[in-house]
């Protein structure tokens, strides 16, 4: 058996083990010299069963995978944790270089921006004693401000929250990955004072990104110049026209408007075939694509897929000059292995996550998928091929992170994507060019733009077209399971027998476990206050109490992702109050269905404004939105659990409260601590879940 096993799917299992490694070490949080121990025992088991037993072999090779994964990982996490995360609450004045520009926005103040500024030392003001700096944080600032430069700046600073609703992107992780430990804000008007522009290394990239965008600017206007910059090196998403985000995704070629693989290996290929053309040498042609490679990296900021598939763009052009075979499932594996033991974090990044699973797929799939098609014609069926294999194993990170499936995906990677793959090619010609003759750079911009609208007009037709999305919810980790195990049982004959009962054991698990019936839904949203009640169908009722201190769009990047986790496209009543209630009712109702009529299905919870007497009587399940003017004594001693909010996070209401319902024996909970709270029926008894706990409390059956 062990022989008919392909060495792509040996070096995938060994990396994934690595992985695995490093997502149990993020949860169990053991010492570091417990995985040291145990991957030196691996190690000798190695040397003891090489000859002696084949399966115990292949044990002792996964676990010293696993336990080099998970030291690697406890030991990024212990210098996180090093990171002077006290400093967090004191007014600061600190030094250092801007790294990144994540986002900008306008307010009372004027444009404002959001960067990554690496830390070389800070103090607290009005002090004169100067601490070492390390790690990085968020500095909100002033516009404007370049990138690469190193700044002195003062504000007030706070430590780093995170939403806990299900549905949520990992923050978490991606923070740790950059090691950022807390926010400033430094936009109160103080003079930033400029210590030292950007290095020359930086102040390069910067101008040959200002130079290319102002040649693409010139031809194509400011409405497709945006587009092509993205096209080719990422970024510009503010400046893209609006709706264009939204339509990729929908037709599933989001991922071109990112630099991944399909970029880098268009770059290999148009290096390569320019090389041969001109005769150059194996051994010249390999520097050229390496060096070109690491230009357009450097251009695309080094994310982690333009990384990932320059290490295998780069084994690639090594073959190819030392004449031996490329295995691109190997040259995966060590990609993998590479990024993941330099930055252990990437292993949460899901833009890492798409891409190496896309890799993979299409290196496992592409011959038996290849198949299915075999009485198409060539082209189409190499197109068809790709996009099916590459989406084999993300099916199910592409429901849990946009909780819905791309229904035309495979027409518009046969008409529009050949379209955006020709428009990448001669871009970057023209930005060759543009170095060289802008006279035949303007040329080859001027053959882009109708090719450029035909893509974009066709991606937007059909993202328009009716059933475009296949909505289903955050799947559980049974489904997940349950998929991968379908995929090798499909695609691994010689495994089916064993495949079956774990298969179907998996599949009942995920019937039977799913969340179904009425429920109530109330959301860590910061200053927001909002509670969804689920009806049977799946729509729900929403009331909104909207902060005028928090985010505008708070809506969209907070609710919209948490309701349709849980299965919830449709809502019936929509009540929002407080300041700026029209624009967020206008954020629900463009990412929500609206119905008539009320829904089905009553739950034991009641929504009340203030504590007030009498209480409802019943076991319910009561949320206060404000304690504002309770005397401390009376409390609603019959209810099943009480869900309440502080003004601040240390509010003492909020722990006397919490402390009066521990002494009368009933759940309190509060979004702030506990996350999103979760009421639901699970055979015939009323459940209480959190974020990170859960707890039951037994009634009637209703």
């Amino acid at each position: 058996m062990m022989g008919k096993v392909k060495p792509e799917w040996v070096s995938l299992s060994l990396v994934l083990a690595l992985a695995g490694g490093i997502t149990l070490a993020d949860v169990l949080s053991l010492a570091l010299s417990l995985w040291i121990s145990l991957f030196l025992l691996s190690l000798l088991g190695l040397f003891f069963f090489r000859s002696r037993s084949r399966i115990a072999l292949v044990v002792c090779l996964v676990l010293a995978a696993l336990s080099l994964g998970a030291g690697r990982l406890q030991l990024e996490a212990e210098r996180c944790e090093a990171l002077p995360h006290q400093a967090a609450g004191a007014r600061l004045t600190v030094e250092g270089t801007l790294q990144e520009r994540r986002s900008t926005y306008t307010n009372e103040k004027g444009q404002v921006g959001r960067y990554i500024m690496q830390v070389r030392r800070y103090s607290y003001d009005g002090e004169a004693d100067v601490q070492p700096g390390n790690g990085c944080i968020y500095v909100t600032l002033l516009e404007p401000q370049v990138v690469g430069s190193t700044v002195v700046v003062t504000g007030d600073s706070r430590p780093l929250t995170y939403y806990k609703n299900d549905g949520m992107y990992d923050a978490l992780h991606r923070d740790r990955e950059k090691a950022i430990y807390l926010r400033l804000f430094a936009d109160d008007g103080e003079k930033v004072v400029v210590t030292a522009p950007p290095g020359r290394w930086e102040a390069f990239l910067q101008d040959l990104r200002q130079a290319l965008t102002g040649r693409y600017e010139v031809i194509l206007g400011e409405t497709y110049a945006p587009v092509l910059a993205s096209l080719l090196f990422g970024g510009h998403y503010e400046d893209l026209p609006p709706g264009l985000l939204e339509s990729f995704s929908t037709t599933g070629l989001i991922h071109i408007l990112s630099v991944s693989g399909s970029h880098v290996a268009l770059l290999l290929a148009v290096i390569q075939l320019i090389g041969r053309v001109l005769g150059l040498r194996p051994r010249s042609l390999c520097c050229i694509s390496v060096t070109f490679l690491f230009l357009y990296g450097a251009l695309s900021d080094f994310s982690s897929p333009v990384v990932r598939a320059s290490l295998m763009g780069a084994a690639s052009a090594l073959s190819l000059t030392a004449r031996r075979e490329y295995l691109a499932g190997h040259a995966l594996a060590l990609a993998m292995a590479g990024m993941l033991l330099y930055s252990p974090y990437l292993c949460f990044d899901l833009s890492f996550r798409l891409s190496c699973g896309a890799s993979a797929g299409i290196i496992l799939f592409q011959r038996p998928v290849s198949s299915w098609f075999a009485g198409l014609p060539l082209f189409l069926r190499d197109c068809l091929t790709v996009c099916v294999a590459a989406q084999i194993l993300v099916v199910p990170l592409l429901f849990s992170a946009f909780f819905s499936f791309p229904v035309y995906s495979l027409v518009a990677n046969v008409l529009v994507a050949p379209v955006l793959d020709l428009v990448m090619v001669l871009g970057l010609l023209a930005s060759v060019l543009s170095l060289l003759w802008g006279s035949a750079a303007d040329m080859v911009l001027w053959l882009i733009k109708p090719l450029l609208v035909l893509a974009l007009k066709g991606n937007a037709f059909i993202a328009a077209l009716p059933g475009s999305r296949f909505w289903a919810g955050q799947p559980s980790k049974w489904a997940c399971l349950a998929w991968y195990l379908a995929v090798v049982f499909v695609f691994c004959p010689s495994f089916r027998r064993r495949m079956g009962p774990p298969l179907l054991a998996c599949l009942a698990a995920a019937w039977f476990l799913r969340p179904s019936g009425p429920g109530v839904l109330v959301l860590d949203a910061g200053r927001d206050q909002v509670t969804a009640v689920i009806h049977e169908d799946k729509s729900a009722d929403i009331w909104y109490n909207k902060s005028r201190f928090a985010n505008p769009d708070q809506a969209a990047v907070v609710v919209t992702p948490a309701l349709r986790a849980h299965g919830v496209f449709r809502l019936r009543q929509c009540r929002v109050d407080g300041d700026g209630a029209d624009h967020t009712l206008a954020l629900l109702r463009r990412d929500f269905t609206l119905l008539s009529g009320t829904g089905s299905g009553d739950v034991p919870f009641r929504c009340l404004a203030s504590v007030a007497r009498p209480f409802p009587a019943g076991p319910l399940c009561l949320e206060f939105r404000s304690l504002t003017g309770w005397n401390g004594r009376d409390f609603p001693v019959s209810a099943m659990a009480t869900i309440v909010y502080g003004s601040r996070r240390s509010d003492e209401t909020l722990t006397e409260w919490g402390e009066t319902a521990a002494g009368y024996g009933v759940p309190c909970f509060s979004p702030s601590r506990d996350g999103q709270v979760r009421l639901y029926r699970w055979r015939g008894q009323w459940r209480i879940s959190t974020f990170n706990e859960e707890q039951s409390w037994n009634i009637r059956n209703i």
